[in-house]
């Protein structure tokens, strides 16, 4: 990446940190401001964010990004609380995603008829994940009854543990219509999938167990404590790679193992502060270089089949996978229809894409990256629009929504993500 770029956006990160508040105020996703950044400052803009190789940059920022969020998020989860109130949240991951993945490929297989058909799997697989957090005021505003943010914020943190191993099976399946060697697919699921999980939660468990001893023996400092917990994210990630599965669903079991094997108090929110705050800005510069070299190109040569697909995936998809979900869970149909429709696509998105274009087997990977890109800019320019009016009306028709205002910004601490399930009241 050229200096003058790296300038650029470290000046655009310090500019955007001093009206944080504001944005966060106003309901906004930090990530389109980027986007739109990138785009006046990119090649079609002013010029001053110029990337080398584009996907090469991109790819690897992106990466690290979900890698270290896959691990906080995980890290961050609350077992006896999901337990104890995660029925809302079962029905969304165990019917809404394989609902959600349906719609998806049947959507994606009647408007790009162009796909095969597991690479019209794999682009649903893609679209599905969503990333409440992009909007994270969403998760402190009292007007929304606490199990709609529980339920959101816990699917939040699940969805991209399950959409890349649905994303990876299907992968396999693609791969085996070029690879007719017996067993090719299973041994690149059983890599993938049994491999890297079992890896993750190998190093989760050793690298919590040698953290918190340390921390209990004073060997460690608390600082230290945060830095070796990102460390240890990124070595999941390599590791699971070295081993030819997947990093990511190594990153999310680590993330899970360590927080069987860390304290279980305020010590543990502490000691993923700088990893969360890694992700965060990671995931902002993936967005100001999505802006400045990805959106313009992909919105150039995208026909009106891909813009209808993206459009269909956000809306219909989603709302109606989650209408099917929640059928029968007594929730009233004002939060039912705000948890289908607030379903902003992100990170989860764009890396779950750059997965499956690196694939040597996938025949449409232009016409699958315009999808991908068009999704995301319209998802954050659409949810971040309207998320004050779907606050007002889960308000005024869930009667466990009785608190007029929302919790002052500056009174809330600043934390992005919670996937613990503990929601301010």
């Amino acid at each position: 990446m050229h200096t003058v770029t790296v300038f650029v956006i470290t000046i655009l990160v310090f500019c955007y940190a001093v009206v944080s508040g504001l944005v966060r105020r106003w309901c906004l996703a930090p990530a389109l401001i980027f986007v739109a950044a990138g785009l006046v400052l990119g090649p079609s803009g002013l010029g001053l964010v110029e990337v080398r190789d584009d996907r090469l940059d991109f790819t690897i920022l992106a990466q690290l990004a979900l890698t270290v969020i896959l691990f906080t998020q995980a890290s961050m989860l609350d077992r006896r609380t999901v337990l104890r109130r995660g029925r809302l949240t079962l029905r969304l991951l165990a019917i809404g995603i394989p609902v959600t993945i349906a719609l998806g490929t049947l959507t994606a297989v009647l408007l790009l008829p162009v796909l095969p058909f597991w690479e019209a799997v794999c682009l649903a697989v893609i679209v599905a994940p969503t990333e409440v957090a992009l909007i994270d005021a969403l998760l402190e505003d009292s007007r929304i009854p606490e199990r709609v943010r529980h339920a959101l914020s816990v699917e939040s943190g699940f969805y991209d543990g399950f959409a890349l191993a649905a994303l990876l099976a299907a992968l396999a399946l693609a791969s085996e219509q070029s690879h007719h060697a017996p067993g090719h697919w299973a041994l690149f699921v059983f890599r993938t999938e049994v491999v890297s999980l079992a890896v993750g939660i190998v190093i989760g468990l050793i690298g919590g167990t040698v953290i918190s001893l340390s921390r209990a023996r004073d060997w460690m400092s608390d600082t230290w404590a945060q830095l070796a917990t990102l460390a240890l994210a990124l070595v999941c990630f390599e590791v699971g790679e070295r081993l030819h599965g997947s990093g990511f669903v190594t990153a999310f079991a680590g993330g899970l193992a360590y927080a069987m094997a860390s304290p279980k108090s305020g010590a543990q929110t502490a000691m993923t502060q700088v990893s969360d705050a890694a992700g965060q800005l990671l995931e902002l510069l993936v967005f100001s270089l999505f802006g400045a070299v990805m959106v313009v190109p992909a919105w150039r040569d995208a026909g009106w089949r891909v813009v209808l697909f993206a459009v269909l995936a956000l809306i219909v998809v989603r709302v109606a996978a989650v209408a099917i979900a929640l059928i029968g869970s007594g929730l009233p149909p004002a939060s039912t229809l705000f948890m289908g429709w607030f379903g902003p696509r992100g990170i989860g998105t764009l890396v779950l894409g750059v997965i499956v274009i690196g694939q040597g087997e996938i025949h449409q990977a232009a016409l699958i990256t315009q999808a991908v890109v068009v999704t995301v800019t319209i998802s954050l320019v659409l949810h971040s629009l309207t998320t004050p009016l779907g606050i007002r009306l889960c308000q005024q028709q869930d009667p466990s929504a009785h608190i007029p205002t929302p919790t002052p910004a500056s009174h809330t601490p600043q934390t992005r993500r919670r996937p613990s399930g503990n929601p301010p009241a």
